[in-house]
């Protein structure tokens, strides 16, 4: 795999692997509700504070 240096290389990797990226994806729609990740909370208090601290929110 290519190193990527740029937003440019980053683009273009994504443009090349986005049909294996689809295929390995999880779709959050598919996981129970009852699934312990889904009912983790932790990392919304922790992008409101990035929210917060970037001026975004």
């Amino acid at each position: 795999m290519e190193v990527v240096k740029s937003i440019d290389d980053f683009k273009r990797f994504i443009e090349l692997n986005r049909d294996k990226l689809y295929a390995n994806a999880e779709n959050a729609d598919d996981i129970s509700l009852d699934d312990e990740w889904m009912q983790e909370n932790q990392w919304d208090e922790v992008y409101k504070q990035e929210g917060k601290k970037d001026g975004k929110i």
